[in-house]
């Protein structure tokens, strides 16, 4: 049965990751990680682009094309398709991610730890603060992982869009935000690798110098896609962001 662990860094740049994420660049070159990158789809906003990823439609297709669209839907999602194949989902993320599945508002001292079973997650938890840190968020995900066990594990994490919008793309406090997420995962990855979990890294959208995103410059729109297995196994990358979804449903089924 395979098992994943999706870390999602939201607003980190393809060219980021390739210059200051040296664990997984170490990987890479002992042929234990396989890497591409792609345009996020537009606009490159991230709830807009969160949505793109579980459910494998651009936002002109699922409907969610703004971040001002609080409590709503986004449909069918990957982890609805988990679930009906039998397998649990659970997630460590923004609050945007528990509105578009569950369908309404969230409200901290409501659903911090709110599953949404209907949409197929089993367990969350969820934070509200954009400066969370990322050692915070990756605690909050493995903590999940050892008490419920997963089939799948989505760990998002805000470091390097909060850098981005407060000090800019490109500047020293956002790459050393790719710095430290780097040196977080290679604590995390040998220990999920260990238990039998293939790892996905990949981001939302990337980074504009202004601090802010949502245009079409290759820096807003170029994210990373990072194939970290348990074993040797090379399947085919996806070639775009909304095959996303697609691609973790074939490692978690075996089909698309």
């Amino acid at each position: 049965m395979d098992k994943l662990v999706l870390v999602l860094a939201d607003g980190l740049r393809a060219d980021t990751a390739r210059f200051y994420m040296g664990y997984l660049a170490a990987l890479e070159e002992g042929g234990r990680a396989h890497r591409t990158q792609f345009p996020c789809m537009l606009p490159s906003l991230s709830r807009p682009l969160y949505a793109t990823l579980i459910t494998g439609r651009a936002p002109i297709e699922h409907g969610v094309v703004s971040n001002d669209q609080p409590g709503v839907s986004c449909g069918e999602t990957l982890f609805h398709q988990l679930m009906q194949s039998g397998k649990r989902s659970a997630a460590a993320a923004y609050y945007f991610f528990y509105e578009m599945l569950s369908g309404e508002r969230y409200h901290p001292y409501q659903h911090r730890l709110a599953a949404v079973p209907t949409a197929g997650l089993g367990a969350a938890c969820w934070y509200h603060a954009d400066e969370y840190p990322d050692s915070h968020t990756l605690a909050d995900g493995e903590a999940l992982r050892q008490h419920y066990q997963p089939d799948f594990l989505m760990i998002h994490t805000m470091g390097s869009d909060h850098a981005g919008h407060v000090h800019g793309g490109g500047s020293d406090a956002y790459n050393m935000a790719a710095r430290v997420l780097d040196m977080q995962l290679a604590l995390l990855i040998p220990r999920w690798h260990a238990e039998g979990y293939h790892v996905v890294l990949t981001s939302d959208h990337g980074m504009h110098p202004d601090r802010m995103h949502g245009g079409t410059q290759p820096v807003e729109r170029d994210v990373p896609f990072y194939w970290l297995p348990h074993d040797r196994s090379r399947p085919a990358l996806p070639l775009a962001q909304r095959d996303v979804r697609a691609f973790l449903a074939r490692v978690l089924l075996g089909a698309g």
